[in-house]
């Protein structure tokens, strides 16, 4: 069974016993209430005519008995022995009121009719004590419980009415969003678009917020699947090339190089140069790939100690001029070393790249610790800044050609960025250079990136 119709069938079927139950409930307190109404009453004028003929002196009583008479109903005197007088009955009477009834009040049905009586002891004429009881038929009240249960049961039906057409539509209003959603992800697995679900209007409701969800998450996956097409097709073209030129050049010796030893020297290097240019780009796929991997072992250690092990490595390097400026000798943070020296030199390497003037490493204190990487390269055009940090994105392919990027080094920053909880931020301007920034900061929501676009 679908669904709707659970929902449908379930409350109709809750509400229809409720209502059976309230009308239950309603309908036997009220019958109660009204039956024995009429039973005090009817003791009430039983009273009423004892206390007559208690202060009567009249010796034939029947006058006064046939006075309190009720209205369908029979007064009758009994004793010890049996029946004092017969029975004075109402004149719509024809049937025969038993004798043997139990209490001093209560009912009786008599060939299917309801009567209600009442009993009092009483002085006959004689001295003695009788009982006289007094009965009347409650058909007429029996006649309004019935016009009552008609009553009740037409409301019932008549109120079922809304609620049926009620349920199937709250049924339809719960089931339609599951609904668009099941056919939503058959179409999406049958024909592999991404598609979201109309969400429309402003509520808040959870079946709103299943549909918003659902689309945040088909965003995702949509965004990762063109991320991820993304790079394998950037990853296939970075590959392609060093295998071109190494099979171009093994072809070539394979023809003509042994012969010639300078055709020969020229492959050998060139196929060198591309095998260790293809081994740079496979690592660092490698490392993009293995985020698991990122597990950090964060100690309390001194910046600025750190800045000048990494500096003194790139200038052993590199023959270029690297400078240090520290604000105080000592800056304590918490962080892992070599993801902390791995990022600086990626950051420092790319600048040296970029750059064929000096490089500048400040760290000072500025509430938390900062350091800044600034070179005075060629920079970065302003609508390239909020790019930079993507896999295989390079402002100028001919330059990074050049520089032997690949466009990744700063990819490999940010996720480094991103394990050791530190901000990343950059400014930089054409032709004055770039500055990127390392601000340590216990508050850092991991994974969040901030770019500036003032310039340096």
């Amino acid at each position: 069974m679908k669904l709707k119709n659970k929902i449908h069938l379930s409350s109709t079927l809750l509400t229809l016993v409720i209502l059976l139950v309230l009308t239950l409930i309603i309908y036997f307190a009220f019958s109660r209430l009204t039956y024995s109404t009429e039973i005090d009453r009817l003791q009430t004028e039983l009273d009423s005519l004892v206390t007559t003929l208690n202060a009567s002196d009249s010796e034939d009583p029947r006058s006064i008995l046939r006075a309190y008479v009720p209205v369908n109903g029979l007064v009758k005197v009994t004793d010890s022995t049996g029946e004092l007088i017969p029975p004075i009955y109402d004149p719509s009477i024809t049937g025969e009121f038993p004798s043997g009834t139990e209490g001093v009040s209560g009912m009786i049905d008599v060939d299917g009719e309801r009567f209600g009586y009442a009993k009092a002891p009483v002085i006959w004429t004689d001295g003695e004590v009788a009982e006289i009881m007094m009965a009347q038929s409650f058909q007429a009240v029996s006649q309004n419980m019935r016009t009552l249960r008609f009553v009740l049961l037409s409301a019932i039906l008549i109120g079922m009415i809304p609620i049926v057409i009620s349920s199937a539509a709250l049924g339809k209003i719960v089931t339609q969003p599951i609904t668009d959603l099941t056919q939503t992800m058959t179409r999406i697995q049958r024909n592999g678009k991404f598609e979201k679900l109309p969400v429309t209007g402003d509520s808040q409701d959870e079946l709103a917020q299943m549909g918003n969800t659902f689309n945040e998450m088909m965003g995702l996956l949509e965004e990762n699947y063109t991320k991820q097409e993304e790079f394998v097709s950037n990853a296939s073209h970075e590959l392609k090339t060093p295998l071109t030129v190494i099979g171009s050049y093994a072809r070539l010796l394979e023809r003509q190089g042994m012969e010639d030893e300078k055709i020969a020297e020229e492959g050998l290097a060139a196929i060198q140069a591309e095998t260790e240019r293809m081994k740079a780009l496979i690592e660092q796929l490698l490392h993009l790939a293995r985020r698991t991997e990122y597990q950090t072992e964060m100690v309390q250690v001194n910046i600025v100690r750190i800045l000048e092990e990494t500096i003194g490595a790139m200038k052993a390097s590199y023959d270029r001029e690297f400078l240090l400026e520290a604000e105080e000798p000592v800056l304590t943070e918490t962080t892992d070393i070599a993801k902390l020296k791995q990022l600086l030199y990626i950051l420092l390497d790319n600048a040296r790249k970029y750059s064929e003037d000096r490089i500048e490493v400040v760290a000072k204190k500025e509430g938390a610790t900062v350091i800044q990487i600034r070179d005075y390269g060629i920079g970065i055009p302003k609508q390239s800044l909020s790019h930079v940090f993507e896999r295989f994105y390079r402002v100028d392919k001919a330059r990074s050609r050049e520089t032997g990027g690949f466009g990744l080094g700063l990819a490999l920053a940010k996720q480094l960025a991103d394990s050791l909880e530190v901000t990343l931020e950059i400014e930089s301007v054409e032709q004055l250079g770039t500055t990127i920034s390392i601000i340590f900061s216990s508050n850092f929501n991991a994974g969040g990136l901030e770019l500036s676009q003032e310039g340096s």
